[in-house]
């Protein structure tokens, strides 16, 4: 089997031209060919659209077929409550000025995902980012290496159950200092 190489994906020609598919047209054109999904208008240039993990890729795919050619971001949220974590892929598009969410639920424990840099070439960097700070697994990313934490040996420092004080305790044997109850108030007069 060939490896991915990032030179092979996302390429566009020198004669691009952005699409015009509104948001709302595009969620028409999602709804029509995969009507289970959870689609929502939420202003005339943003939308919405919940999807299974496992078909996250077609819907990128679709959008992007459709004139949404711009990734502009992959958030995570840790939604502890829920035992879940919630990717949302914002996709963006330069000739409607629309913007699409595309969420997904992964389970919190040993959270995995399929890469989706093939789609879009800019999400390996993302990507990277979030399986670093919460742990989430893209399989197919070719660079998930550490990124902004060297050397980091710890859990996932994002994640909501993560102790920053208990990890600064054990391994760096740095303790909470005591800190006054009240902020130290000025002096009259403005002296310090």
């Amino acid at each position: 089997m060939k490896e991915d190489t990032l030179s092979d994906v996302d390429t566009k020609s020198e004669n691009y031209v952005p699409g015009h598919t509104t948001v709302q047209e595009a969620l028409g054109y999602i709804n029509a060919h995969l009507p289970d999904l959870k689609v929502k208008l939420l202003s005339s240039k943003r939308g919405e659209i919940l999807v299974e993990h496992s078909i996250k890729g077609e819907v990128l795919t679709r959008l992007k077929e459709e004139g949404f050619d711009h990734f502009a971001a992959l958030s995570c949220i840790d939604m502890i409550d829920d035992d879940r974590i919630q990717l949302v892929y914002h996709v963006w598009s330069y000739g409607s000025k629309g913007h699409i969410l595309v969420k997904t639920e992964l389970p919190r424990k040993d959270p995995s995902t399929d890469t989706v840099y093939r789609i879009y070439r800019p999400a390996i960097t993302y990507e990277r980012e979030i399986k670093e700070m919460f742990g989430v697994d893209f399989p197919g990313n070719p660079r998930l290496t550490q990124f902004i934490l060297e050397d980091w040996e710890g859990p996932p420092p994002m994640l909501k159950d993560f102790d920053t004080e208990a990890y600064a305790v054990e391994h760096f044997g740095i303790a909470r200092r005591d800190l006054p109850s009240k902020p130290p108030q000025p002096k009259k007069g403005g002296e310090s």
